[in-house]
């Protein structure tokens, strides 16, 4: 064998040694764990932050004010909107007891951006845990708070990831963005699991108000405009204190997005923010992220070659079977069940929008006045 076609051989072992090492170690957790059973009743505070949103929080602020808790508030941040909100909220204010409402006016001068709002409606917050959503976010149950908060009746709990999947829509956008959005839940959660959590989402997530203010906020990157969710987790989240809401009650659901360009630019902005994530974190991500398209490249290339065609094979077959297996296993614990049939061709997209992704980053810029 020539020299050159066995450094092949071996880079593409080596990788898929690689990725298996993911597959078993780390995103098979999921599979083996059993929720933690635990009963958490002291007081709540649901924080909404939103800007110009009336039509979300008509379709979706109901339901989280009606959930069957027995302490919690509701508290929405209106971040200067313009669009009716004002008037929404100040309807909605004398009839659900329940509901608080902070209101911000917009500094022409100084963007103050999410986290500022945030942090208004955690310093209103009247009860330990704090518990995040979106305006345009819906609970999947009436037990969504009592799901996401019963790990908190271990003291040792001071974060609670769960999961915020997207409403199904027959169309191929939603089934680009229900993949990839379960891609996310799965490394996050898996992850998690393993005792490394690294990020978590804002349209579901809980924390202990006492973390929140033990940090000093998000003081440490309050420069950056988004990470409001993720980069809080990945400063302050360890092993022993965060816990997985993996529970279908549990989870929120959020409206879709409908144009591709707007999914883009969410993309474009969670690659812009993990530059920041603490640096095991990175090279954990890296190797996961960087190992998948070198295994198909090698792959083409060394049956191009003709190397040693049946260990090629027999190398990539492993590989295939392994994350095919541990993937459907993931999609049927976190309830992407009518997503199974479409995972081949998932695959394919999912290695061709890391390249497009990766060679758009560099030349992204969010836009300054963005809210996010």
């Amino acid at each position: 064998m020539e020299p050159v076609a066995l450094l092949l051989l071996i880079l593409f072992g080596l990788f898929v040694c690689i990725q298996i090492g993911y597959q078993v170690l780390v995103l098979s957790r999921n599979l083996s764990y059993k929720e933690k059973e635990g009963t958490y009743r002291e007081g709540v505070s649901v924080i909404i932050c939103a800007r110009n949103n009336r039509k979300g929080l008509s379709k979706h602020l109901e339901s989280i004010l009606n959930q069957s808790y027995p302490i919690f508030e509701v508290i929405v941040v209106n971040d200067g909107s313009t669009d009716g909100t004002k008037v929404l909220l100040e309807e909605w204010e004398k009839k659900f007891e329940k509901l608080r409402v902070v209101w911000l006016d917009i500094d022409e001068k100084y963007h103050r951006g999410k986290k500022f709002a945030l942090t208004m409606g955690v310093k209103a917050a009247q009860y330990p845990i704090l518990l995040m959503t979106d305006s345009d976010c819906q609970p999947a149950s009436d037990q969504w708070i009592s799901k996401m908060v019963a790990p908190f009746s271990d003291p040792q709990t001071e974060i609670v990831l769960g999961l915020g999947p997207y409403e199904s829509k027959r169309n191929f956008l939603n089934w680009i963005i229900q993949l990839d959005t379960f891609h996310t839940v799965l490394l996050y959660s898996n992850f998690a699991r393993f005792g490394k959590p690294y990020m978590g989402v804002g349209r579901n997530l809980a924390y202990r108000k006492d973390l929140f203010f033990r940090v000093k906020g998000f003081a440490r990157h309050q420069h950056i405009l988004s990470g409001d969710d993720d980069l809080f987790v990945n400063e302050t989240a360890n092993a022993s204190n965060t816990v997985v809401c993996t529970d279908p009650e549990g989870m929120t659901i959020s409206d879709a997005h409908n144009k591709f360009s707007n999914w883009v630019r969410q993309k474009l902005r969670h690659l812009t923010t993990s530059v920041h994530y603490k640096g095991p974190d990175q090279i954990r991500l890296l190797g996961y992220h960087v190992s998948i398209p070198m295994i198909y490249a090698l792959f083409v290339v060394l049956l191009i070659l003709n190397v040693d065609v049946y260990i090629t094979l027999a190398l990539f077959g492993v590989y295939f079977l392994t994350y095919s297996g541990i993937l459907i296993g993931n999609m049927l614990k976190l309830n992407y069940r009518p997503y199974i049939a479409g995972f081949p061709f998932f695959h394919i997209f999912w290695l061709l929008m890391i390249l497009f992704l990766g060679i758009r980053r560099p030349f992204w810029r969010s836009k300054p006045k963005a809210w996010i």
